[in-house]
């Protein structure tokens, strides 16, 4: 018989940051409040500590020039509930690794006979190492509510046998790592439960504007589908997610939106969909659902999605329904490192729907990678033409990244298989490289470390320079919105995070 009086805490770590971080925005934790509250849903007594949100304007010196944001590790420990049966903890990039690991070794310590489980994307990435490297009892795998509910279930009903749980990875006897089988997708997402975001600190984020996207008023995150069809082999998708791209009603979609406004009072909403357009026809008729309800608000596709399906038509669309940000991600402007990454775009259908979104009044961010193994300098060259028209047809914003070989990635396995990388804590280090161009590790045979930081910000120059001498009036008008407090792009919200955390340097002598 099930005891669901017992306590369940579910924590999200504070994040290490690089101390001169460029690009790192505090988000809130929209994966594990989706775990929270698909728990709270079947009447279990849930706990949530989130170590970001808990303590926004605060951060710790760490070793290797970085900075621990948030709680300290000992203050998330002691807010545990003491008679907590069963610790979940996310570790959803592969960066936050080490500290996730070092979280779980201090609650192991303290809570010697709960049930520490962990899940995201790092894990399913890496099973085997993240369970046997660590003190995790078992880890979930892909998408979580249902096995994260299953295995909650079977463990407080005292009939435990994680042989018959698909989904995880777990400790034999030996303290070896064993993988079950992955569970199937969820085909209906619209039935799993809304994100408990009632037991997180989300008003931390609202009050300063905190989130994935533009800072535009009280932001709260969504996700209108998940998964992505497509097989990058620099992404880890197609192992966390699977290619199987799935959904919402967009009735129900509106219906959480409207939730939020009236609770929350929010006025922006961050998708955080791996590729929310995939299909004309919905997003059409999700804009057109917008318009028949008479909502107002904005919202934004910062985390890249694919131009395809953007045309002049669905341009507007987009911008009558508030859309005002979104990001492409190309990766790329030669034909031949598209080929080898399995990225199937056409180079000049991305400049036409750039065209498209610009005309229409929206602010367009791309995003472009060099370093990929075999990238020879001229398929660089290639890419800063391709930088160059992008500015010219009217992209706000680029980030220029250096390839880093991801954990799920097909990159990721074959480099790892050839032996060029360990799993160690100076790789995972170096996966910060996107928020600090000095920790740049160039896995192409052409390029050293040095010089691939030096093509990123050739790149970072070009793109501007283009852009600007095409629209001259822009970068007044930034610094302008800059000194007004608003923000329209994601250069404005990085100079605007920037000039926050030099602030935060001067007026906080809070740093252990």
């Amino acid at each position: 018989m099930k005891n669901k009086s017992w306590k369940i805490c579910l924590i999200r770590p504070s994040i290490l940051v690089p101390a001169n971080n460029q690009t790192t925005m505090f988000t809130p934790p929209l994966g594990l409040a989706y775990i929270a509250g698909t728990l709270r849903n079947e009447g279990y007594d849930v706990s949530f500590i989130d170590g970001v949100g808990e303590a926004l304007d605060t951060r710790h010196k760490a070793e290797n020039e970085c900075y621990l944001y948030g709680l300290s590790l000992n203050e998330i420990v002691e807010k545990v509930p003491p008679d907590a049966k069963v610790i979940g903890v996310a570790c959803g990039f592969s960066f936050e690794w080490p500290t996730c690991r070092d979280l779980v070794s201090r609650l192991r310590i303290k809570f010697p006979n709960v049930l520490l489980m962990g899940g995201g994307e790092h894990i399913t990435a890496v099973p085997v190492e993240s369970i046997e490297g660590s003190d995790f009892d078992l880890g979930v795998l892909g998408e979580g509510e249902e096995t994260t509910l299953e295995v909650v279930n079977s463990f407080v009903s005292r009939n435990f046998d994680k042989n018959a749980i698909q989904g995880i990875v777990f400790k034999d006897q030996n303290g070896k790592a064993v993988c079950n089988p992955r569970r199937a997708r969820k085909r209906n997402i619209d039935d799993i439960p809304l994100p408990a975001w009632d037991l997180t600190p989300i008003e931390n984020y609202l009050e300063r504007g905190y989130g994935f996207g533009v800072n535009r008023g009280r932001s709260m995150p969504l996700m209108a589908s998940r998964g992505c069809p497509y097989q990058c082999t620099f992404c880890s998708n197609p192992l966390m997610w699977t290619t199987r791209w799935i959904a919402r009603d967009p009735e129900l979609l509106l219906d959480e939106i409207e939730i939020y406004q009236k609770k929350y009072g929010a006025v922006n909403f961050d998708f955080y969909d791996l590729t929310a357009i995939v299909k004309k026809d919905w997003i059409v008729k999700f804009c057109q659902k917008i318009a028949e309800r008479g909502l107002t608000f904005t919202w934004q596709l910062p985390s890249g999605t694919r131009s395809e399906a953007i045309d002049d038509e669905v341009a507007g669309y987009l911008f009558r329904s508030g859309c005002r940000n979104l990001s492409y991600s190309p990766e790329s402007g030669s034909k031949g490192v598209l080929a080898r990454i399995k990225k199937k775009i056409k180079t000049e259908a991305v400049i036409s729907s750039i065209m498209s979104s610009f005309s229409q009044g929206m602010n367009v961010k791309c995003n472009i990678i060099f370093g990929f193994p075999g990238e020879t300098l001229k398929e660089v060259l290639e890419s800063y033409i391709f930088i160059v028209r992008m500015g010219i047809a009217g992209a706000y914003d680029i980030s220029v990244w250096a390839f880093s070989p991801y954990p799920g990635s097909e990159l990721f396995e074959k480099i790892r298989r050839e032996k060029k990388l360990v799993l160690d804590d100076r790789y995972y280090d170096s996966l910060r490289s996107y928020a600090d161009a000095s920790r740049t590790i160039s896995y192409s045979e052409h390029f050293s470390d040095r010089k691939l930081k030096a093509l990123r910000w050739i790149g970072v120059a070009l793109f501007y320079f283009s852009a600007w001498l095409r629209r001259p009036v822009r970068p007044f008008k930034m610094i302008q919105n800059i000194l007004n407090g608003i923000q329209e792009s994601r250069s404005e919200m990085a100079l605007a995070n920037m000039l926050r955390r030099s602030r935060l340097k001067q007026a906080l002598p809070k740093e252990d």
